[in-house]
């Protein structure tokens, strides 16, 4: 993404590059690492928090952009607005955060009208949990193109967000390949940013001892593909996977600043870690799986399509059986003849509704399991 550099900073005591740190939360070890490169631009407009992760569970990166003054400032000021938001333990508190962190990139635009016009960021975090019933957790927020990534102990690698960019809606209309996002058009014009109003997309993430998690900036994402990252995260030491990470893009000659945060759940730390509950958290066996996040969470649990076509064959059915219970009826007045007829008539219609019934009772949810009811507080179910 082409920015403007700037000269305003804000240092961060929880952004230092190249930081990393054993970590145990939650029952839970945690092996993080960070870094934040330059490349070829006069100012590093990228910023990430990572050392505060043992105080309040907290990742994230933030990539700014704006006038000649404002892109370095917009991302350490949403970050900053984060970590003063307090703890995220819900995804309303996720979403509230966000938006501190968006009113305060906007007041600071105001303070300059004339350097910091149009100035914003992409923003993407992670915020560690525990609940009673499903354990450790992870929500996930992100307005614009940082991606989340995950890496389970199976191999599976999922992008867990979607850009709010024309070009990745392109990729969701299947007219372009994944990889190819990066450098389509309409990559660089963010639908959503921090400063500029932009809503954050919330999800919920399983937290299990063997998962790898990254959160890049899109400096990253234009040199990787997937399946680069993927091994890039399967690693022995985060710090390892931020060297792979950093090594490839300077190889391929970075265009951008570029940052990258991964986070590897080591193992319990003294008891096993409950796993959620939900079946949507289990991965596909697939060695690489891409299902970004395209829904709004789940409030309540809609029925199935397979429900509505049973629903609505079972109602053709007792149609048929009015129809035939009235015919019998008429035939009381009729002759024997007519009357033989209209018995024929039933009994097709009663071998229809058999085979009706034998249809419905082969139909086994085709298109999936209803969705889970929402863990307690209204939340939506983790995946």
């Amino acid at each position: 993404m082409s920015r403007p550099n700037d000269t305003d900073t804000l240092p961060l005591p929880d952004s230092t590059p190249g930081a990393d740190a054993a970590v145990h939360l939650h029952g839970l070890g945690f092996d993080l690492a960070g870094f934040s490169e330059q490349g070829p631009r006069s100012e590093n407009q990228d910023a990430y928090a990572l050392e505060s992760f043992g105080a309040v569970g907290l990742l994230a990166v933030a990539d700014g952009m704006g006038g000649e003054r404002g892109g370095r400032l917009a991302a350490n000021t949403a970050l900053r607005a984060l970590l003063e938001a307090g703890a995220i333990r819900s995804m309303d508190d996720a979403r509230r955060a966000a938006r501190a962190a968006d009113r305060a990139v906007a007041a600071a635009a105001r303070e300059e009208p004339a350097g910091r016009t149009g100035m914003g960021c992409a923003l993407a975090l992670l915020s560690l949990i525990s609940t009673p019933a499903d354990g450790p957790l992870w929500i996930g927020a992100h307005v614009g193109d940082v991606r989340i990534l995950s890496r389970a102990s199976d191999g599976t690698v999922r992008l867990e967000t979607r850009d709010h960019t024309p070009a990745f809606a392109r990729w969701e209309a299947g007219e372009i390949e994944l990889d190819s996002v990066p450098e389509a058009e309409g990559a660089n014009r963010l639908q959503r940013a921090v400063g500029r109003g932009g809503e954050a997309d919330v999800i919920w993430l399983p937290a299990r001892p063997g998962w790898t998690y990254t959160i890049i900036s899109d400096g990253v994402t234009k040199a990787m593909r997937l399946d680069e990252l993927g091994r890039a995260m399967a690693a022995p030491t985060a710090a390892a996977a931020c060297d792979v990470i950093r090594r490839k893009v300077e190889e391929r000659g970075p265009d951008d600043n570029f940052t990258a945060v991964v986070v590897r759940i080591v193992g319990a730390a003294g008891a096993s870690a409950a796993a959620p509950s939900s079946s949507a958290a289990t991965p596909s066996a697939a060695p690489y799986t891409v299902q970004p996040s395209r829904t709004a969470p789940v409030t309540s649990a809609p029925r199935s399509p397979g429900t509505v076509v049973i629903g609505l064959l079972a109602l053709l059915a007792l149609l048929a059986s009015g129809v035939a219970f009235w015919m019998v009826r008429d035939t009381q007045t009729r002759g024997a003849q007519s009357a033989d007829a209209d018995r024929a008539r039933v009994e097709q219609l009663r071998q229809q509704v058999d085979s009706l019934r034998a249809r419905v009772a082969e139909i086994e949810e085709p298109f999936g399991p209803a969705t889970a009811a929402p863990p307690p507080g209204g939340a939506a179910p983790p995946r």
